[in-house]
């Protein structure tokens, strides 16, 4: 499990690293703190929950690139952590000066350190938002994100949605 952490952490963090290279945002990394609100149905009713997490993105080519976030979500007494590793693609308009930037995502999502909160610990997740940039360096996030769960006896979805800050 250390190990398994270890490698996590390293695929949040290189991102973040690689962004001091910034030659017109063509390749570079992004890193972004988040904290969110959802929904969660057991069946019978609907309860909120709550997200909180971090990552970083690296910008491969045109508006494609791929993504790692580590993060909490649940609620109390029942949370999971979660490490997402995504792929996504960003709208970007070449030539343009733009400040707002959407995207789209989905990937695969590991759910660890689970009270009872999923009903496994294999989850897709999808979703889009923007970043905008008033300042080169520092930006805020709004996102959508849902997590599909294929658990054992049913399906569940955790649909949130997330503020943040990103950075270069």
């Amino acid at each position: 499990m250390k190990s398994f952490l270890g490698i996590a952490l390293i695929l949040v963090m290189a991102p973040a690293v690689a962004s001091a290279q910034d030659k017109g945002r063509q390749f570079g990394g992004d890193g972004y703190l988040f904290i969110g609100g959802g929904d969660y149905a057991d069946g019978n009713a609907h309860y909120g929950i709550s997200h909180v997490g971090g990552g970083g993105e690296l910008q491969l080519a045109g508006g494609f690139g791929v993504g790692g976030e580590l993060g909490v979500m649940g609620r109390p007494g029942e949370g999971t952590g979660l490490f997402s590793i995504d792929p996504f693609y960003r709208f970007l308009h070449a030539g343009s000066k733009s400040r707002i930037v959407p995207f789209v995502d989905a990937g695969y999502t590991y759910a660890f350190g689970n009270r009872g909160f999923t009903n496994s610990n294999t989850l897709l997740n999808f979703g889009g938002g923007i970043d905008y940039w008033p300042t080169k360096h520092v930006g805020f996030r709004l996102e959508f994100r849902n997590y599909l769960d294929h658990g054992y006896a049913r399906t569940a979805d955790y649909p949130a949605l997330r503020v943040g800050v990103v950075f270069r």
